[in-house]
């Protein structure tokens, strides 16, 4: 079995989750279930109505998910992320500001968002319950719209 190292998993999340493609090589995951993920995880996820959980076969507990949600009134319809015990939160928060800024800026060590209302999602990441977890909710219509309105007011 291939091991995927800690240093590529920001990447992975950045590939599958804010540009919808990353491929794997043999042995690199398999597929598990949405009760695979850590408990604390799974709370602050709800109930989503389909989706897909593989784990990484890492040195650690590791999680790719990309979850569907029902489309009801100011629901997030979908939410990808990664989750792992080995992961640095530093590593991947370079990496999303990299993605999106163009460069990685100095942030505190404890949860931080990014707002991207215009290309209608945003990213968060946390500590959570050991693991270290980073994921973008794709936010409603609703949500966007208003999240776009908001952003002008401050502007």
């Amino acid at each position: 079995m291939a091991e995927v190292g800690p240093d590529a998993l920001p990447g992975i999340f950045v590939h599958a989750c804010l540009d919808g493609r990353v491929r794997f090589g043999a042995g690199e995951v398999t597929p598990a279930s949405f009760g695979d993920l850590p408990s604390a995880l799974r709370n602050r996820l709800k109930a989503p109505s389909t989706g897909q959980v593989w784990r990484l076969n890492t040195a650690g507990r590791s999680y790719l998910y990309m979850l569907n949600y029902d489309p009801r009134r100011g629901a997030d319809p979908k939410i990808c992320g990664l989750a792992s015990d080995s992961m640095s939160l530093d590593a991947a928060g370079d990496a999303v500001e990299a993605r999106i800024a163009g460069v990685a800026f100095s942030r505190p060590d404890s949860e931080i968002q990014w707002l991207r209302p215009e290309d209608g999602y945003v990213v968060t990441a946390a500590n959570l319950a050991g693991f270290k977890v980073v994921h973008v909710n794709w936010l409603s219509e609703e949500k966007r719209k208003a999240a776009v309105a908001a952003l002008r007011n401050v502007q």
